[in-house]
């Protein structure tokens, strides 16, 4: 259960709809989960039914925001409880393994009523692995995921609650190696449906694969070349002036990966992506492709962490044909003592609004610190805070969040 649990798609899928635009079912316990624990003492165990392994969890959060509605002027800010229960339940390991996984979060503010939500995740996997360099996965999932104000193309308006929007898709993912060779295919199928009929024309259903081969150079280390394709086919197939909506991206990125176990691991890509739309009328054009995810751990104790991604996303803003995002974030992991972990980190977002040549900039720091009392119970703090700049001044905004949380492991 310490495992990101994110929006659930991988992440190649991220092109088929708009980053960090939702709001997640949060891991329990995660301020370093690159380095978390490494004392036996202080690892959960799951509880054991028959051959099923049971984690059960919970997160009490307090946190204060200097800008709830994230408005560049009149600020609003406010104090809101946050509660995260969690359950996962797994078979033994085996060739033929299974993995069945819930999670909610709760929030409700003290004063501004409009911003309580409820967002939770269902999923099920089911995986093969025949011998340890091949496996075949499937993964199923139900979410209701509640857009952050402040994210791009978020609700502006204070009097309406936040956007909620419920996700339904199957991953699907096979992988072999050989002593050279990486063979890896990905495939995704999710239905996004906004719940509010004035969201209409945000519902749409994403098509993804991606097709990874790689050469191993060392040990632990592959250059890989990847192709990848997205497709968006929209509930509403024209906008109101009778432009088809429905678009293609496709491209394909070289670079490398690290298997899991040495001083890095993840993987780090770079290469192109062509947009197309489905309209005759509407351009198409071709952009710089990134994306990976890499650790680095120079000792047991510490990790630094790099992610990055560069490509088209979906939009729904008016008079923008596509939107464009470039985000990286930088983060260090530390184990300071058995029972003590930290975090700190700083993100940067660059969102391109093609068509109406918006751009919006969002540098981001944070910092965050977990003391484990034992293997059943720690507290946590943290602090965050960004500033959005944009060609229009009316979506720029600053804010501060700091807070609080008790967890329970089972």
């Amino acid at each position: 259960m310490r495992g990101a649990i994110a929006l659930a798609v991988p992440v190649p899928f991220l092109l088929a709809v708009p980053q960090q635009a939702l709001a997640q079912a949060r891991d329990i316990g995660s301020t370093a989960s690159a380095v978390y624990p490494n004392d036996s003492e202080y690892k959960d165990l799951p509880m054991h039914l028959g051959s099923l392994n049971v984690s059960l969890g919970g997160e009490a959060r307090v946190e204060y925001d200097t800008n709830v509605y994230a408005t560049p002027s009149n600020a609003r800010d406010d104090v809101h409880l946050e509660l995260t229960p969690e359950v996962q339940i797994a078979t033994a390991p085996g060739p033929l393994s299974a993995t069945a996984h819930g999670s909610a979060t709760i929030r409700r503010f003290a004063d501004l009523k409009t911003e309580n939500t409820e967002a939770w995740l269902l999923d099920g996997s089911l995986r093969w692995a025949p011998q340890t360099t091949t496996s075949v996965t499937g993964r199923a999932f139900y979410q209701r995921a509640v857009e952050e104000r402040g994210s791009p193309e978020s609700r502006q308006d204070p009097n309406a609650g936040p956007r909620e929007i419920d996700s339904l898709g199957v991953d699907l993912r096979f992988r072999h190696m050989t002593r050279r060779l990486l063979f890896d295919l990905q495939g995704n199928a999710t239905k996004y449906n906004a719940l509010s009929a004035a969201d209409a024309n945000r519902d749409f259903t994403g098509l993804n694969g991606v097709a990874t081969v790689g050469w191993r150079v060392t040990g632990i280390t592959f250059v890989t070349a990847s192709a990848f394709v997205a497709k968006r086919d929209f509930r509403l197939e024209r906008t109101p002036g009778g432009s088809k909506r429905n678009t293609t991206t496709w491209g394909g990125r070289v670079g490398v990966e690290f298997e899991p176990g040495g001083v890095l691991e993840g993987n780090l890509s770079a290469g192109m992506f062509r947009f197309v739309p489905e309209d005759s009328l509407a351009k198409s054009r071709t952009g710089l492709s990134v994306s990976g995810s890499v650790t680095y751990r120079p000792r047991q104790r510490t990790a630094f962490m790099l992610d990055a991604f560069n490509g088209d996303v979906a939009t729904f803003r008016s008079g923008a044909q596509s939107r464009t995002d470039t985000t990286v974030k930088l983060s260090v992991q530390q184990e300071i003592r058995h029972n003590l972990y930290a975090t700190v980190g700083g993100g940067y977002r660059r969102s391109r609004y093609n068509g109406s040549g918006v751009k919006e900039q969002t540098p981001t720091v944070s910092g965050e610190i977990e003391y484990i009392f034992s293997r059943n119970m720690s507290v946590a703090a943290y602090a965050n805070y960004g500033k959005r700049t944009s060609d229009d001044p009316t979506l720029e905004f600053d804010r501060a969040k700091v807070g609080a949380s008790f967890r329970l492991r089972f």
